[in-house]
């Protein structure tokens, strides 16, 4: 199996954009290829949810190759909603991995601050099964009623969440890209309005503006490689609402059995949290804790940025923001820096797909 290394990282800064996806592409993918030569770029894989809903663009991969003056680039788009840029960065990973290209540009963008938060509820939600849109099931219910059943399945309280918030906040305060700035305090959690019992206003990710880039490469080596991907898929047959991902499990033990590691090799790493809960089940999905028990290393501290296993020290979706396509790009952007600042051999990162019926999983080396 080739190394494929990883290069050129670049994030914008996540909140509100007066642009276009395709300008906000261009000027992000412009900072990652000032750091790569563009005449070696031989694949770009470009990733958005739904920019033709949000923004009327379309046909943005060749358009973006052309703004960037990629010559002769295999320029394709990958879509697996929340999980678009794990997508982007797995098919570009596969591409290198069986010889068909050699350097990669993948560029991940949403602009999701042109709709208002009703209309895009409703875009968000045409990602659910046809069972749970007919029960008129918005993709916030779903994680509410999946945190209902954590809570009571591991005998917490609501309040319990305040930990998960208050850390990612607290991690997003000192994200220079971070859409949300703010730190919390309980009485801020206590007060603030449900949106989705027991989720809140602090428990929800917000409507974000963004971009993330990079170049993976097998000619050209850098002290990050990509050491395993994993990818599972879920069922949109039933409404069984579960305190496990099977897909997110699938997908952790692929990546896992790729990069000849266990769970507790994982030193680092930056999980799906649209919703707090998500990121405690994501880490326990993942093995990092056992079940029900990955609420109370928050609590004590275990997951915090100076702990022994920091989870989302970028303040995660919930408080670096959650531009769709751009998300699980972010992630690994964000993984790498973190890996670098604090030293990490082995990151982990994780995202997902809809309500859980498309995730990855992704393990990075530092060498």
């Amino acid at each position: 199996m080739k190394s494929i290394y990883i290069h050129a990282t670049n994030l914008s800064k996540f909140g509100k954009h007066e642009t276009s996806v395709l300008q906000l592409s261009k000027e992000t993918a412009k900072v990652s290829l000032s750091h790569f030569d563009s005449e070696r770029i031989d694949l770009l894989v470009f990733t958005s949810f739904t920019p033709e809903r949000y923004t009327n663009e379309f046909h943005l991969a060749a358009k973006l190759a052309d703004s960037l003056n990629l010559k002769s680039v295999f320029a394709i788009r990958t879509e697996t909603a929340s999980s678009s840029g794990a997508s982007a960065l797995h098919v570009a990973y596969s591409m290198l991995a069986g010889g068909m290209s050699k350097n990669a540009l993948i560029v991940g963008t949403e602009i999701m601050s042109k709709l208002g938060r009703e209309e895009s509820n409703l875009v968000l939600g045409s990602v659910l099964s046809d069972t749970m849109r007919n029960f008129s099931m918005s993709m916030a219910q779903g994680a509410g009623l999946i945190t209902k059943r954590y809570l009571h399945d591991y005998n917490y309280k609501r309040e319990d969440l305040f930990y998960i918030a208050e850390k990612l906040h607290a991690n997003g305060f000192n994200n220079p890209n971070a859409h949300i700035k703010k730190r919390i305090t309980e009485s801020d959690y206590r007060q603030s309005p449900l949106f989705s019992d027991p989720l809140g206003l602090y428990d929800i990710s917000p409507l974000s503006d963004g971009s993330a880039s990079l170049v993976l490469s097998t000619d050209t080596k850098s002290d990050i490689l990509i050491r395993g991907i994993g990818h599972g898929l879920g069922e949109f047959k039933t409404v069984n609402l579960t305190t496990s991902f099977p897909s997110s499990v699938a997908a952790y033990k692929k990546a896992y059995d790729m990069a000849n590691v266990k769970s507790k090799d994982i030193q680092i790493a930056e999980l799906h949290d649209a919703f707090t809960t998500f990121e405690i089940i994501g880490a326990e999905d993942a093995g990092l804790f056992p079940k029900g028990h990955a609420l109370n290393a928050v609590k004590e501290g275990v997951s915090a940025i100076t702990g022994d296993l920091p989870i989302n020290p970028s303040g995660g979706l919930k408080s670096r923001g959650h531009p769709i396509g751009a998300s699980g790009l972010a992630q690994i952007v964000e993984l790498t820096r973190f890996m670098r600042e604090q030293n990490k051999s082995v990151g982990l990162s994780h995202s997902i797909g809809g309500l859980a019926t498309n995730n990855f999983a992704t393990i990075l080396e530092r060498i």
